[in-house]
């Protein structure tokens, strides 16, 4: 089966996504823009050449021109639209999902997002197969450009929130593992640029991940290991299209994903005010941090569109989602997970205090979150988790968010797999544990 929604189309190579649904897909993506030109990107995954190439016969097949940036982190793409003026990009990633899966995600520039309603508009056009398709001498053209990498590194270090000259100066040694994903070149080029000691872990691409996609704690036990070893002042870790950061704290302890976007929009905001945007999943540690900032902290749908869409319309300087997304509107609408190193390195080189001390003296929440496969009856299931909660604060724009006074229940369908999140979060574990419990039994789950 295939997974659609704001995050592109999903599946499992050979099991729902196959040559002929990436060219389709992309074809309908350049009949929507008219066959201007659209910027390319893959991921590590083995299947990566082969769906990219098929998303690039389909792109030339209706008239666009193409620039293929071969290997690269999601974030670089939008980077690349606006320095080759092109009209969009394309990632061949699954982003987290295990390495069977790959994608196409739709991705607008540098300076604008490529709205919600554009990526409706993509799949009603594969659906109809009303493509444009062009005669043989007005197809469109490849492209290669192998050196995005200096762009984007310069794009972050050229930010003024990023204090480059502080870093340089604090040269904090960084064990980086990039999970062997997409930003095995980009991290290690970031951390060398900002003058850091470097230490490389999983940061050679290969036919399967050495660890985990997902940057969450228990796939960070090697970074741990590698980070009290080499007695660094902090590891990071990405997923495989490099656009979510993890955090392990100078003793190897993970912080967990959603500190990532804390501590960010904590240095962000001690420097420059303004609104700030996250998805209603994420910790309310960054509204929190907003709040004592005397900044707006607004929610939006999950969905990395969904909260550029909202991060435009409230002009917001931050924001991001609490899986390890940073935004930065000055540097792209997208999530950014080098953008995101720099700027807790930048925090941590204006403190004397360690990244654990930093990281406890922000507002601290627990989580607790687990998945199910997407039951039929899912919608009405959610109607009975309202029904427990009809006193409580709720909000109904993605599944049901409850919102207590000591901390929130999250149940939604997910953008990216065939399964149901639920999370909660609270002021301790033990709380945060009995709220998910009471969630999944009031859904049945």
């Amino acid at each position: 089966m295939l997974k659609r929604s704001v995050s592109g189309v999903r599946g499992i190579v050979g099991d729902g996504l196959t040559p002929e649904v990436a060219a389709r897909h992309a074809a309908a993506f350049g009949t929507v823009l008219k066959g201007k030109t659209v910027v390319i990107a893959s991921d590590t995954r083995p299947t990566g050449p082969m769906i990219k190439d098929a998303a690039i016969a389909g792109l030339l097949s209706v008239g666009c021109n193409v620039v293929d940036i071969g290997i690269a982190p999601t974030p670089t793409v939008p980077l690349a639209v606006s320095k080759h003026k092109a009209a969009a990009g394309l990632a061949i990633t699954a982003s987290h999902n295990p390495i069977e899966w790959n994608a196409l995600k739709f991705l607008g520039s540098a300076k604008a997002i490529l709205p919600p309603a554009t990526i409706e508009r993509i799949l009603k056009v594969a659906d109809s197969g009303k493509l444009a398709l062009k005669r043989w001498d007005k197809i469109g053209h490849r492209f290669d450009e192998t050196r995005m990498i200096d762009h984007h590194i310069r794009s972050i270090t050229r930010l003024n929130v990023v204090d480059s000259r502080r870093i340089r100066r604090r040269k904090p040694r960084v064990v980086y593992d990039a999970g062997g994903g997409a930003g095995y070149e980009y991290g290690p080029a970031l951390l060398d640029a900002l003058g850091c000691d470097v230490r490389k872990l999983n940061c050679k691409p290969g036919p399967k991940f050495p660890r985990g996609p997902e940057p969450v704690p228990k796939n960070l036990r090697q970074l741990g290991q590698a980070v009290r070893k080499a007695k660094a002042d902090i590891g990071f870790a990405t997923d495989p299209d490099s656009d979510r950061l993890a955090i392990v704290d100078e003793d190897g302890k993970p912080l967990g994903e959603e500190r990532t976007l804390t501590l960010a929009t904590y240095w962000v905001l001690s420097r420059t005010p303004g609104p700030v945007v996250v998805n209603l999943s994420t910790s309310r540690g960054v509204a929190d941090v907003a709040a004592a900032h005397g900044q707006k902290c607004y929610t939006s749908k999950v969905g990395e569109a969904n909260v550029a869409a909202m991060m435009r319309t409230k002009r917001a300087i931050i924001g991001g989602e609490g899986n390890g997304g940073v935004i930065l509107p000055e540097l792209s609408p997208g999530r950014d997970a080098l953008l995101g190193m720099a700027l807790v390195l930048s925090l941590l080189a204006n403190s004397d205090d360690p990244i654990s001390e930093i990281a406890a003296a922000l507002p601290t929440y627990y989580s607790a979150k687990t998945t199910r496969p997407a039951p039929a009856d899912f919608s009405r299931r959610l109607k009975r988790l309202r029904q427990k909660y009809i006193k409580e604060h709720q909000d109904d724009r993605d599944g049901i968010k409850v919102d207590f006074e000591d901390g929130s229940i999250h149940a939604r369908p997910s953008n990216t797999e065939p399964i149901v999140r639920i999370s909660a979060e609270a002021r301790s574990p033990r709380r945060a544990k009995e709220l998910l419990n009471d969630a999944l039994g009031a859904l049945g789950l």
